[in-house]
């Protein structure tokens, strides 16, 4: 028994030529991929004229309502390349869109004019050629890409030298913080022991140096081996 036609093609279809003024790619099915972040998903198919004149084609759906074809017809040059975008629209992702098909009709023509709607129905079937193309949904999770894992890596590592960089901050305010408060005890030792030797005659030692001289010495000595170990540390 005659099986029945495709919705929305014409009765004639089956009687035409197949393909070989246009190469398609993908040849026999549009694979369309749906997820989170894609809610509208889009298709390219390429065609190119394989013939050496000018053809006209158009691209026909059985579901016109759940598609955008830009563009849906036009006329390519020999060996000219159009790429079609053909974009799934929400309401065709009802599950219905296994369903779907397409049909590619092409005619040879004499030049590059755009071909109206009135002289494509005039044209002799046995003049047109044609292709059809199934249609495929599939459902895919979002992953995160390597560069997204990449740019995670790098600010866990910058939290975590930023986290080292300040406890290494703290320990060294802290040893400024009990240097200067040395530095505060000896100053006050200091004034004291110049207030004193400024109350006193200057007197000597047992070898003849006085002894508020000896004290000096002692306390640039002190500093001398101090000052070097803080700051080199």
């Amino acid at each position: 028994p005659p099986q029945p036609r495709p919705p929305g093609l014409p009765p004639a279809a089956r009687a035409m030529p197949g393909m070989n003024l246009l190469q398609l790619d993908p040849p026999d099915t549009l694979h369309f991929v749906k997820s989170l972040s894609t809610t509208s998903p889009t298709r390219m198919l390429k065609i190119t004229n394989a013939s050496g004149g000018y053809v006209a084609f158009k691209v026909k759906t059985t579901a016109p309502k759940a598609y955008l074809v830009r563009p849906s017809s036009g006329s390519l040059r020999p060996k000219e390349t159009a790429d079609v975008q053909i974009i799934l629209q929400p309401q065709g992702m009802d599950g219905s869109a296994s369903a779907h098909r397409f049909l590619v009709q092409a005619v040879a023509v004499e030049g590059p004019d755009p071909v109206s709607r009135e002289e494509w129905g005039n044209f002799p079937k046995e003049s047109l050629q044609e292709q059809r193309l199934n249609v495929t949904l599939e459902e895919r999770e979002d992953k995160p890409s390597k560069a997204n894992d990449s740019a995670f890596s790098a600010a866990a590592a910058a939290g975590a030298n930023t986290k080292e960089g300040a406890a290494d901050l703290k320990v060294k305010y802290d040893e400024l913080v009990q240097y200067t408060l040395t530095l505060e005890k000896e100053k006050k030792k200091l004034e004291i022991d110049y207030a004193n030797l400024q109350n006193q005659k200057p007197s000597t030692g047992g070898d003849g140096i006085p002894k508020y001289m000896l004290i000096i010495a002692m306390i640039v000595a002190f500093l001398a081996a101090f000052l070097p170990q803080k700051f080199l540390s």
